[in-house]
């Protein structure tokens, strides 16, 4: 092939793979094409994918009523990490057996997204007003992840930084001057809300942004190579003191916190778990963070604490709410509107956080003696 072929050819394929790339963006659905009040899911195609290969989708909510506001939720659903817990028919060792992780979105789940914050039809929902964009989850990495991984027979797609970021395109293609911005996730999700939280907050730098991480406190065990394995470490924003997380994965959490909070000092930023999450134990024994599951939940909750002790009071814009009992997620639960721990529900304390009114740290004192409260 002469020198002119070759560069005709090259200009001939960055054509295709450039206007392929345009053309697969305009072909999702605008917002202004999507029913208020209802759910639409959104396949952006491309790089991403779930774990095993099936297609990724996010969903959009439009607000009820025409709004400024926007809520990005990032959905949990476990995670993998080597040849025998990332295998098809890996069988969980906990009580229920199944797999450790959501492996697909299945078409029409957004249906099911209607409890907790996402409740349309309870009063006391003080982000009913909110346009909601609803990160899926289906890639085993805590929405981190960019690597594929071949193991023996199978191969594990670590794409949830891809999906993720796909999903933030749109988003800021979509809702260009938001007036308030709200960004959490359960479980799997909470990782994925303090990680894409820098870039959320970059793009939007002159609004109020608060972030809430639910049910993912990040106690990881010593050793432990997951986020290595998935490719974090290359998706991290750019943001002074991240690199810290490399040599020090096991703090990965705090750090991700401390630097982002410093970063962005005038947006807030919250953590909520439950004094012995059996979930947040369940993934740490697997990690190796105990000889057996009890001592796991003891070096857990040991861990636990630290982290939290770590940031509250030290970082001024970073507020906790440590609950009573074992339960996982409530920001997706009915319980957010009932969970309390000394007087103070959850519901008023998150709608405190977001109203940028004053909130304090909250820990439970009688964490083996709970009492749910029901407002009258």
């Amino acid at each position: 092939m002469s020198k002119y072929a070759f560069i005709l050819t090259l200009l001939v394929c960055l054509a295709v793979f450039f206007g392929s790339t345009v053309s697969a963006q305009d072909s999702l659905p605008p917002l202004s094409e999507l029913p208020a009040g209802e759910w639409t899911e959104i396949a952006p195609g491309g790089e991403t994918l779930c774990a095993y290969g099936a297609p990724y989708r996010f969903a959009v909510r439009p607000a009820p009523q025409p709004s400024d506001k926007l809520m990005i939720f990032f959905q949990g659903g476990g995670a993998c990490w080597n040849g025998e817990n990332c295998a098809p028919d890996y069988e969980s060792p906990f009580e229920g057996g199944g797999g450790i992780f959501k492996q697909t979105v299945d078409e029409g789940e957004s249906q099911s997204y209607n409890q907790g914050i996402f409740d349309l039809t309870n009063a006391e929902n003080p982000l009913a007003d909110y346009n909601a964009v609803y990160v899926a989850y289906c890639s085993a990495d805590i929405h981190t992840g960019s690597r594929d991984v071949e193991y023996d027979g199978y191969t594990t797609h670590f794409r949830g930084s891809i999906n993720a970021t796909a999903a933030l395109d749109w988003t800021f293609a979509n809702f260009e001057s938001p007036s308030d911005v709200f960004i959490s996730g359960c479980s799997a999700g909470s990782y994925g809300s303090i990680f894409h939280a820098p870039r959320i907050m970059s793009h939007y730098n002159d609004v109020q942004i608060t972030q809430l991480g639910d049910a993912g406190i990040g106690v990881v065990a010593r050793g432990w190579d997951g986020l290595e394995t998935w490719g974090m470490y290359d998706n991290l924003a750019d943001i002074p003191g991240y690199e810290t997380i490399r040599e020090r994965p096991n703090r990965i959490n705090p750090l991700l916190y401390r630097y982002a909070a410093a970063a962005f000092p005038a947006n807030e930023f919250a953590q909520y778990t439950t004094y012995l999450d059996s979930v947040q134990i369940g993934f740490y024994f697997l990690q190796g963070g105990g000889a057996t599951p009890e001592e796991a939940g003891g070096n857990w909750l040991t861990g636990m604490r630290s982290n939290l002790n770590g940031l509250d009071g030290t970082v001024k814009n970073f507020y906790s709410y440590m609950a009573w009992g074992n339960s996982h997620c409530i920001t997706d639960t009915p319980d957010f509107y009932t969970y309390q721990v000394n007087g103070m529900r959850f519901r008023d304390w998150v709608t405190d956080l977001i109203a940028d009114d004053p909130v304090r740290d909250v820990a439970c004192t009688a964490c083996d003696a709970p009492e749910l409260y029901t407002p009258q």
